[in-house]
């Protein structure tokens, strides 16, 4: 039958898209499937639509509080599963029929890999795109990342891992909290990739397309802003685990973490120190970039936001 994979679908409220995405998890070629539905306090009927499947492969847990992101959910779903390897869904999202296939033929191309990746199409409406890392490598075959790899990539915007598109070897995993549940709101995805390849050194990215995601879904990660915390302690909690070199690249991954997660919680208007930015930083090695964001974190927002648009506009 093939290696055995657990599918993670955490759901919060999803009744209205559950049953696509669940969908597109039957409709795969690999039978030796888990679905882990981890049902995360919803108030809607989203576990009607789960009910309606009649697939003994399918099975509920239930969660007595929402957990933002869905982090704590995907977590109960690691500690679950039994599965060979472990698949992440978002519930409002959907998988490409052949995608496990693909990814599990990348798998045993790379026996000793524990992450595979793949590529990812966002619908922003009737439009689709390819994610930027894959609109940049999808002609170049196949492409294997070290964490340096990863975060240089990363820093221009183009990640090679994304929750849809992955699956972790699950022997490989040295934690059940993948996800940092209880740390953040928003952008703990981007703590767990950093931190996931920091431990396990490296993955394989496969060019075909995964997975579907719908840009224009509202969610919890819509309405939050990340902690600003979370990546100052990432930089210490990876230092015993990576090269001085390494650990230098995740100073700066953070650091452009930190002032992404400052500028989310400005647009929102939340008050912050004056010299809040500036304090976060991790200067050792990053002065330039550490130094001009301080600069700019003085501009009042509306300002930044006002140059912001009319250098769209031209």
């Amino acid at each position: 039958m093939g290696p055995s994979i657990s599918v993670i679908i955490p759901v919060y409220n999803k009744e209205e898209y559950v049953a696509r995405t669940l969908h597109s998890v039957l409709d795969q070629t690999p039978p030796n499937l888990e679905i882990l539905i981890v049902d995360d306090a919803s108030t809607d009927r989203s576990l009607e639509r789960v009910a309606e499947f009649d697939d003994p492969r399918i099975r509920v847990l239930r969660r007595d509080t929402p957990g933002p992101g869905g982090y704590a959910a995907r977590n109960l779903g690691i500690r679950q599963a039994t599965g060979e390897w472990i698949a992440f869904l978002d519930a409002d999202d959907c998988w490409r029929p052949d995608h496990l296939e693909n990814a599990l033929d990348m798998a045993e191309q790379n026996p000793e890999v524990p992450i595979i990746s793949a590529a990812r199409l966002d619908q922003f409406g009737s439009q689709q795109r390819l994610d930027p890392f894959s609109q940049h490598f999808i002609a170049h075959g196949p492409q294997r990342l070290y964490l340096a790899d990863y975060i240089k990539q990363a820093r221009q915007g183009r990640r090679a891992m994304q929750t849809n598109t992955l699956l972790i070897r699950r022997a490989a995993l040295f934690s059940h909290e993948l996800f940092p549940e209880g740390r953040t709101a928003r952008s703990g995805d981007l703590y767990a990739w950093i931190t996931l390849l920091a431990r396990l050194k490296v993955m394989v990215w496969s060019p075909h397309i995964a997975a579907t995601s719908y840009r224009d879904v509202i969610g919890v990660s819509r309405t939050s802003t990340p902690t600003i915390q979370l990546f100052q302690e990432m930089v210490e909690e990876l230092a015993p685990h990576v090269s001085r070199d390494e650990h230098a690249l995740v100073r700066g991954a953070a650091n452009q973490l930190i002032k992404y997660a400052w500028i989310e919680k400005k647009k929102k208007r939340m008050a912050l120190p004056l010299f809040g930015l500036p304090s976060a930083f991790f200067w050792k090695g990053h002065v330039r970039y550490c130094l001009k964001w301080s600069l700019i974190s003085m501009v009042p927002i509306t300002l930044l936001e006002a140059v912001h648009r009319r250098f769209l506009a031209k």
